[in-house]
């Protein structure tokens, strides 16, 4: 997901933030101290509240945290690599690195999150019954248990990417073995959930209930978006994954260098050449110490007037594990780097000298013209090849 910042890291996984968290926050925050606290302490303050509220929102979004690092442990300790765990208006999302490698591995790592959901809704009425608390605390704790309890029985629904969608494709799969049919058949289910939820939220809207229908709307075009988008992966893994590199890259590499001036490289090489962005080696001789990549933005941070006095190198992106591959690599390993770098392209070294040269565009284009023979399935559509990029990143 993008536009997302990190904030911490739990068991060695990266906690980030997507902006909407700030506004869901908020939204939630302003409906309980609106309408849950008053109701359950009439005599409470305004300020009080809002306090509340707000307490109760963030420890909300803790329990959707542990749901997600419930997946996220489970996942590595069945040797699934997770890259992260994002929190977003929807709620949060652990992302694999790849899909699980049986249907064993699917089911433990689906089934711990709502368990963990019911487990956290159960320790708060537990911690209600054995403990006085303060009005305010004891409201706070019984709304985090039911809505905890709502949260763990909602991802059971049988409708892919929620858990029990999740559920639904690991039983499919370990009956016919055969984990493309088992997504796409969980995704379908997911999609129908979907509709039902829009035509939920549009009942809702039309018997006055604005914010609530809306809220049911938006849940449901996610869901739908989600499931399209999780079975157009799928199939774009499997199709990239028989493409290696080589078969795809620039072989026909224009380099710079690095002691090059900036007026240089936009009168000598962008001008001439028509390209956004250029790897960038120790001399002008081709392939000679790949050092990083220089792009047009790059560039355009420069002022003008200072660019007969800035080098190359001094702008550039150095080289890292993000910005390069092997060649004999897979083009879905290079697609998760390419929209993960933030350049967008990969130089590809064999016995660290630079034999080639690859872009997003050359990966979808391959994507494209396997749809147009067959090859796959994939549902692109319209927008379809973003929805497999936001996937992949």
């Amino acid at each position: 997901m993008r536009d997302t910042f990190e904030l911490v890291r739990l068991f060695g996984v990266p906690i980030r933030f997507h902006w909407s968290w700030f506004a869901v926050i908020a939204l939630i925050t302003w409906t309980l101290a609106a309408g849950y606290f008053p109701a359950q302490l009439p005599e409470a303050s305004a300020a009080l509240s809002w306090l509340s509220g707000l307490m109760a929102a963030l420890l909300l979004f803790g329990s959707v945290l542990l749901h997600e690092l419930s997946h996220a442990v489970v996942a590595r300790r069945v040797g699934l690599p997770v890259s992260g765990i994002t929190l977003h208006v929807f709620g949060g999302v652990a992302q694999l690195e790849r899909e699980p490698d049986s249907p064993r591995s699917e089911f433990l790592m689906a089934v711990v999150g709502p368990l963990t959901s019911y487990a956290v809704g159960a320790a708060c009425w537990m911690a209600l019954r054995i403990a006085a608390w303060p009005p305010a605390g004891g409201a706070i704790l019984a709304y985090l248990g039911a809505v905890n309890v709502l949260v763990g029985t909602f991802n059971l629904v049988p409708g892919f990417p929620l858990d029990g969608g999740r559920l639904l494709r690991s039983a499919l799969w370990a009956w016919r073995g055969d984990l493309g049919w088992a997504t796409r058949i969980a995704g379908q289910a997911g999609s129908g959930f979907a509709f039902v939820l829009m035509a939920w939220g549009g009942l809702q809207l039309a018997t006055g209930e604005v914010i609530g229908g809306a809220w049911l709307i938006l849940i449901g075009l996610f869901l739908h978006q989600a499931a399209s988008a999780s079975y157009a992966q799928l199939v774009a893994r499997r199709s990239l994954e028989r493409v290696p590199v080589h078969d795809v890259m620039a072989r026909r590499v224009v380099t710079v260098p690095a002691g090059a001036m900036l007026d240089q490289l936009v009168d000598t090489y962008f001008w001439s050449h028509h390209v956004t962005s250029f790897p960038v080696t120790e001399s002008a001789r081709d392939g000679d110490g790949v050092l990083g990549i220089v792009t047009i933005n790059h560039v355009k941070a420069v002022p003008q007037e200072e660019w007969p006095s800035t080098a190359v190198r001094d702008v550039m992106i150095g080289l890292s594990h993000e910005l390069s591959i092997a060649p004999s690599a897979s083009c879905w390993e290079a697609l998760g780097k390419l929209t993960r770098n933030g350049v967008g392209r990969l130089v590809v070294l064999h016995a660290n000298r630079l034999v080639g040269y690859l872009s997003v565009r050359d990966v979808l284009h391959v994507l494209t013209l396997q749809v147009a023979r067959g090859d796959t399935v994939v549902p692109l559509g319209r927008g379809g090849a973003r929805r497999v990029l936001d996937r992949a990143a």
